[in-house]
């Protein structure tokens, strides 16, 4: 068995304390297992694929110097998440703070839009993009991430009651969404997805 293929078998937490020994293997895998899923999750923070591309390296960049400090007692997905929202919720006040001159502000797409300019539209996660932040955001992390409401609440700083709520709440307005979407033809064929938002 090679070296990369051992690395791969590692489990998350596993991977993080490689790299806190400095394991580049280690790392790299992290940045593969996390890269897309962290890009899809900030797309409700940034503004430009750019924005996000930018925001996704800045957390594996702060990730990698804070590794040392990581507790292999949590769950590294939650660690990682943290991170991720802290330094969107850093970049938005810088950029509001930009923003106080409207001439200067940029143009922020409308959710329609960002669905348009992603490939499909038939895609669940493409009409939860529609959703307010929070509720994707409770959505994204309950259901791709496989997270417990007490981990979202830790990485949303928010109760296990907000959290359930908000998931509730995600859940109704998304059922609304695609119901509509198969109304005007956009989602013919999809309607037993929306079953996998039923159960908290």
């Amino acid at each position: 068995m090679t070296a990369a293929s051992t690395v791969k078998l590692l489990s998350d937490e596993e991977l993080a304390l490689k790299v806190a020994t400095g394991s580049l293997p280690s790392f790299e895998e992290l940045v593969s297992r996390y890269s897309s899923r962290l890009f899809y999750f900030l797309r409700h923070r940034t503004e430009t694929d750019q924005d996000i591309e930018d925001l996704v390296q800045e957390t594996f960049l702060k990730a990698f110097k804070a590794m040392k400090s990581f507790n292999p007692e949590c769950k590294f997905s939650t660690w990682l998440y943290t991170i991720a929202v802290r330094l969107a919720i850093s970049r938005y006040r810088t950029n509001k703070k930009m923003k106080a001159n409207p001439a200067a502000a940029p143009h922020i797409p409308e959710p329609e839009e960002i669905v348009i300019k992603k490939e499909d539209s038939k895609n669940l996660w493409r009409i939860a993009s529609n959703l307010p932040k929070k509720e994707f955001e409770a959505l994204w992390l309950h259901y791709s991430e496989d997270m417990p409401v007490k981990e979202i609440a830790k990485i949303t700083k928010k109760k296990p009651i907000t959290v359930r709520v908000l998931l509730h709440r995600a859940r109704l307005n998304l059922a609304r969404k695609i119901d509509q979407s198969a109304f005007s033809g956009q989602l013919a064929g999809t309607s037993p997805v929306k079953h996998k938002f039923s159960i908290l």
